[in-house]
């Protein structure tokens, strides 16, 4: 008899069951609303578009860009530099010059080019390399936004590429600046994006092929990610009208779209079909997936929510903005797993193993290599548990080294095929970088102020005197004002501003000293240090990350330990869980130190280590890692619960649950592992760290966790795993009572 049949042969359902059969019963009225919504979810994303920011961190430096952001309905954006090089040409040969007259005059003409100023109109010496073999052209756009910046900066990049073909060989002809290599990240983000979609779709597809045994099986989980998307694309149009969301937040909905949609759908369709070889009918073996796998898919699912929600509590954009794409679409996920996917498994009944592939498919029996891993561990539990535990701390150590910061942004960290490589090649052997990313600070007079005042210009003045005197920073200094005139922007450009500490003690000089000493005696004004992905940005970021971490953990771990103790009524089950997740999670951050942060393995993962991690990756790292990897947990352990209920012992219970989702488990992790170590092809760091930091705990989680450390601590504490103590018996029931349970009530 099944076990998720009663004894008068009535099937026990949860309220995932219940809500599946329905589901299944109105086929058609399902199949019809998803179509609506996605014809909805289609036109809004089309229509509006979503509203998208690109402020993230906190403190001043968050502050100030939300000010500027608000107040500069168009900003100045930094100059593009254009660079000018050949080794057997002084600047002041005419041959020399006539190429650069020659563009500068060109780019003159172009449609929003404000200006455009070499060394021969200005004279200034910092525009030429000390041997006077290179030269720079400082050109600067009108203030426009984002979009008509990169409208602008077509036709100059067309016009400088033609010059460097048209200068002869010995002649280069270099661009590099803030418009054209936004507009370079974006193509190739883009690019790397689309790579890890198509490895994803095929990949997975052909990884549920082989343990599916047949194609519609296969694609039902990929058509249930699909449309989980999609819904989310069109919601977060609507949700970015009253929060901009932050500018990659699409690509991060794609990767855990695809992870969890196809590991949900994968996980149901699977006991569907266990359910019917069993012999049970269409309807009832919905149901009893649903009810039990289904269950397992709600509550990790819900773990994944709380997990990415707890990253609001850093207060960060870049999380906030980030996590609510993935939340949307991890809430469709599951949604349409007791949905629409019991609808398409209503209408589809048995041709849901239609087109299979002779020899696939085919669960061996006794659970294949896995059944004799686990038999192997219940032997000597102990030992097994003692020595894994042991590798995955000692994995797990050099995370005590971890430095989180933001890599210095230099040529050699750009991808090899980067369009404007050479051109920052040019400009780190020959000039000064602190112009390509200087600090701003932001002078706030209040909405309704006027900056134009003697007072504020008077500090001002004494502000910019400050830091031409100080060797901390370096000109062309400048200012802007807000078209309403309520708001000034002062650029400062730092003195080795690759130079991490150099640029942290000039952001801390100016909030402690020069801005204190100059502009804050002006009554009724407030002054932020800030800039955009650079050093006061790092500074505010990481100790932000610092001070918020321990919440963050403490609200996640809490609100999981709450979900399982209410799916499995156990308090040991929560606690186990918790640790065995933490140390997949630390371990992925030991293998992110010894690879990013000391260099192991550059050469394969073709990167440069740059002695940080990015800041934002352990949290984020954290939050998606402990959510996904509760999926395998909540489904294996739920195996071993109904077992268990069904009156085989601990060590059966636990046998049967891992040896029936093994191949399953296996599948799942290996499409997460390929969705996620598609990253690895990326030109760059930060995803590569994302791609490695998830696909290592992902796959410790599925081979190390699941088949040596969870069988062995059940087996080690046995009947003690399902410990509910009495004064937490008025717990919530989201499951019916199993027969183990109500036989211990009665006696």
């Amino acid at each position: 008899m099944s076990q998720n049949i009663t004894a008068n042969g009535e099937l026990r359902l949860s309220f995932t069951g219940r809500i599946a059969g329905w589901s299944a019963d109105h086929r058609w009225f399902v199949l019809a609303g998803v179509v609506a919504l996605l014809a909805a979810a289609l036109f809004l994303s089309s229509t509006p578009g979503v509203e998208t920011t690109e402020v993230f961190g906190a403190g001043d430096s968050r502050h100030g860009q939300l000010l500027i952001e608000d107040r500069f309905e168009k900003t100045e954006p930094l100059a593009e530099l254009i660079l000018f090089s050949n080794p057997s040409l002084d600047v002041d040969d005419l041959a020399f010059r006539s190429v650069v007259d020659a563009l500068v005059t060109e780019l003159r003409d172009l449609e929003g080019v404000a200006s455009v100023a070499s060394f021969y109109d200005t004279g200034l010496a910092f525009m030429v390399s000390e041997d006077r073999r290179v030269l720079m052209v400082r050109l600067v756009f009108e203030p426009g936004d984002s979009d008509e910046l990169l409208e602008f900066v077509a036709p100059v990049i067309e016009s400088v590429s033609d010059a460097n073909q048209a200068a002869g060989e010995d002649f280069e002809v270099e661009l590099f600046g803030d418009t054209s290599v936004n507009k370079a990240f974006d193509d190739v983000i883009i690019e790397d994006f689309e790579k890890v979609t198509v490895a994803a779709l095929v990949g997975g597809l052909i990884i549920m092929v082989l343990a599916f045994g047949s194609v519609v099986a296969a694609a039902i989980p990929l058509i249930m990610a699909i449309t989980a998307i999609f819904l989310t694309i069109g919601v977060t149009v609507l949700v970015s009208q009253v929060y901009a969301l932050q500018e990659f937040y699409l690509q991060l909905v794609l990767l855990i779209g695809l992870a969890v949609g196809i590991d949900y759908s994968l996980f149901i369709v699977s006991r569907f079909r266990e359910e019917r070889a069993a012999g049970h009918p269409k309807l009832e073996a919905i149901r009893a997936a649903s009810s039990t796998t289904g269950r397992a898919v709600f509550y990790a699912g819900l773990t994944v929510m709380v997990s990415l929600t707890g990253l609001a509590l850093t207060g960060d954009e870049l999380f906030i903005g980030m996590g609510i794409g993935a939340v949307i679409v991890v809430l469709f996920a599951v949604v349409l797993s007791l949905t629409l996917l019991p609808a398409v498994l209503s209408l589809l009944g048995d041709r849901v193993n239609w087109l299979r592939i002779p020899g696939l498919g085919r669960p061996s029996s006794g659970g294949g290599i896995w059944g004799v891993i686990i038999g192997a561990v219940l032997a000597r539990p102990a030992i097994f548990a003692t020595v894994t535990a042991a590798a995955l701390v000692a994995v797990s150590l050099p995370v005590f080294s971890l430095h989180i910061g933001t890599a210095p942004f230099t040529s050699e960290l750009l991808p090899s095929g980067f369009e404007f490589k050479r051109g920052m090649e040019l400009l780190e052997e020959n000039f000064d970088l602190s112009e390509t990313s200087p600090l701003v600070v932001v002078v706030d007079p209040g909405k309704d102020g006027d900056v134009d005042i003697p007072e504020i210009q008077a500090a001002v003045a004494m502000f910019m005197e400050a830091v031409e005197r100080d060797d901390a920073f370096v000109p062309p200094f400048g200012t802007q004002i807000s078209p309403s005139g309520n708001l000034m922007v002062i650029r400062v450009p730092v003195a080795g501003i690759d130079d991490e500490d150099l640029a942290e003690a000039a952001v801390r000089k100016l909030r402690n000293d020069l801005v204190p000493n100059t502009l804050e005696g002006v009554a009724g004004i407030e002054v932020f240090v800030s800039d955009e992905f650079g050093a006061a940005s790092t500074v505010d970021s990481r100790d932000n990350v610092k001070s918020k971490a321990p919440i963050v953990f403490a609200f996640v771990l809490g609100l999981a330990f709450l979900l399982l103790l209410l799916m499995f009524r156990s308090i040991i089950i929560p606690v186990k869980a918790i640790v065995l997740n933490l140390l997949s999670v630390g371990a992925a951050y030991g293998v992110l130190v010894l690879v990013f942060q000391e260099g192991i393995g550059e050469s394969i993962l073709d990167f440069k280590a740059t002695g940080v991690i990015e800041i934002f990756m352990p949290l984020f790292l954290f939050a998606v890692l402990f959510g996904l990897s509760m999926d395998y947990h909540m489904l294996l352990l739920s195996r071993v619960k109904e077992a268990y209920d069904a009156g085989y012992s601990n060590d059966e219970s636990v046998s049967i649950g891992i040896t029936r989702t093994a191949a399953l488990i296996t599948s799942a992790a290996a499409i997460m592992v390929l969705v996620f170590g598609a990253f690895l092809l990326s030109g760059f760091v930060f995803f590569k760290q994302m791609g490695l930091g998830l696909g290592v705990a992902i796959l410790i989680d599925a081979t190390v966790i699941r088949a040596v450390l969870l069988p062995a601590s059940m087996k080690l504490l046995g009947d003690w795993n399902w410990y509910l103590p009495r004064w937490l018996g008025w717990l919530p029931r989201f499951a019916p009572i199993s027969e183990r349970e109500a036989q211990a009530a009665a006696d």
